[in-house]
């Protein structure tokens, strides 16, 4: 089945009883609007969960030049592809504290001796969308094209409470795979060696 954002858009049109599109440029109302909106709902609907298969890890790069103000250093976060979400940010696999400002993560205590690794939601690809999530997100998008395509408020809240309960239902098959962890105790030993502060 394509995966474009095209026949994704199409595919949530013939749903409501619209026109399928060509493209985003086809001069249609139901281009115009799917023109819009797409990219929008896409990545909202990327940021709702933390999907494993829109689910990255970086090893962030220290800035030279020290943040002004109560933290220590500045990271930068990963330009391409950008950061939707974060997810964790560990040292030696332990979650350390963290803020966010712009592109950049601050952090105390761990300067040019640590390793920072960042698990981030971003906007994957549609050839990467599972069926269960790409279902959720046709519904959604019917939801949408109910309302400015359509003109229906009984089609809004059908196609609105369908995408709820698929996205629910992807959500737990996301969440289903992934292997259970053993505790692994070497990783306090670890963190001992990654928390000096450097001079």
């Amino acid at each position: 089945m394509a995966t474009s954002k095209v026949d994704i858009c199409a595919r949530a049109l013939v749903m409501i009883g619209a026109q399928p599109i060509s493209s985003f440029s086809d001069g249609s109302t139901e281009a115009l609007v799917a023109s819009n909106v797409y990219e929008d709902i896409v990545q909202s609907s990327l940021t709702r969960h933390r999907w494993k298969f829109s689910t990255n890890q970086k090893q962030l790069s220290l800035l030279s030049t020290a943040p002004v103000g109560r933290y220590d250093y500045a990271y930068q976060l990963p330009a391409d592809p950008g950061v939707l979400q974060i997810n964790t940010l560990t040292v030696n696999d332990y979650i350390i504290p963290y803020t966010r400002y712009k592109d950049m993560i601050y952090v105390n205590s761990y300067g040019a001796n640590s390793n920072l690794v960042l698990d981030y939601i971003f906007r994957v690809e549609e050839d990467y969308f599972p069926p269960h999530f790409r279902v959720a997100l046709e519904y959604e998008l019917a939801s949408i094209f109910a309302g400015s395509v359509a003109r229906d408020a009984g089609m809004i809240r059908e196609f609105k409470n369908l995408a709820d309960r698929q996205f629910l239902i992807s959500k737990n098959i996301d969440t289903a795979e992934v292997t259970t962890r053993k505790l692994d105790i070497s990783r306090f030993t670890n963190l001992r060696n990654s928390t000096r502060t450097d001079v």
